[in-house]
């Protein structure tokens, strides 16, 4: 079973606009940076309710950490700006040019619960209460990815897949103008926390995703993958609802479908069109389902889902 939780999207969609920006509350008067070179993290001293930390700052992310572990410092920049890279690349084409943040994408990433807790309740007080229902993990609104440390070891190996998840949410929140279906937000944001952890560093790979690998291989040997009308109709919200098992079982056959959709030039080209709508800022339509695309995806998932366990 996969260890993580997130409900980016519930929060997301739920935060209102009249309290403060979360930005302004986790930095206050701090100045902001001038431009950061392509590659290059600026680090500083970060100070908030009493918890000391450090503030990295990179060309498109302002990360306010008080996991005070280096490996974490040196990793963490580099895997959002090569993650979110490669996420661009893959997904642009003739058509399409995903574009620029209009502006810089903070995550605050608290060392234990606690202070997440504590942080989130002074962020998001009208939903202080829902919010201490959540899993392990944490939440983005208004493009601020507010998370806490769920690995408690010096690799991070789950908490920076959780940061690029959320990294997703953030790009998704502060570049697109119009909300993406929830099954494509939630299979671009799993997409988004494949990588491989390297002795000196970390490997940006978007297939190589061991959590919902597993999961998705194990709901296809057991028949639990939704058909694709009602998989498409569904939403985290709904799953998490259910139980904690669905919502799992969400994130993985959304990541799984997304993984289809991007083999195939037809599958590509659907979801470039729902980001061209997106990015445009006009209504992004429901998409339907072709006959026989179902058994062409449990065949795909058959034949190219197979999980590694060894990496």
């Amino acid at each position: 079973m996969s260890r993580w939780h997130w409900a980016a999207v519930t929060l997301g969609l739920l935060v209102g606009c009249a309290s403060p920006h979360p930005r302004a509350v986790l930095l206050g008067t701090l100045p902001d940076e001038p431009s950061i070179p392509c590659g290059a993290c600026i680090t500083a001293p970060w100070t908030c309710m009493g918890f000391e930390g450090v503030r990295l700052r990179t060309t498109h992310w302002d990360i306010c950490t008080t996991i005070l572990i280096p490996q974490l410092h040196e990793r963490l920049p580099a895997a959002l700006e090569a993650a979110l890279s490669g996420m661009r690349s893959a997904l642009d084409g003739a058509d399409l040019t995903l574009p620029e943040p209009r502006e810089l994408m903070t995550t605050c990433l608290m060392s234990d619960r606690r202070q997440w807790s504590n942080l989130a309740s002074v962020l998001h007080p009208q939903h202080a209460a829902a919010m201490q229902g959540l899993s392990r993990g944490g939440f983005t609104a208004k493009g601020v990815a507010l998370l806490y440390d769920i690995d408690h070891r010096a690799h991070c190996r789950d908490t920076i897949a959780l940061a690029l998840h959320e990294g997703w949410h953030q790009y998704a929140q502060t570049a697109l103008r119009s909300h993406l279906p929830p099954w494509l937000d939630e299979g671009l944001a799993t997409i988004m926390e494949g990588y491989r952890l390297k002795i000196d560093g970390i490997e940006i790979n978007h297939a190589a995703n061991r959590q919902r690998s597993r999961r998705a291989w194990w709901m296809l040997r057991r028949g639990r993958m939704l058909p694709l009308a009602e998989f498409l109709s569904d939403d985290p919200h709904a799953a998490m609802a259910r139980d904690r098992a669905a919502l799992l079982d969400y994130y993985a056959q959304a990541w799984a479908l997304t993984r289809y959709l991007m083999s195939s030039d037809a599958g590509l080209a659907e979801i470039r069109s729902i980001l061209k709508d997106a990015a445009a800022g006009t209504s992004v339509a429901a998409r339907t389902i072709r006959p026989g695309q179902d058994q062409a995806f449990l065949d795909y998932c058959a034949a190219a889902l197979q999980p590694s366990w060894w990496h």
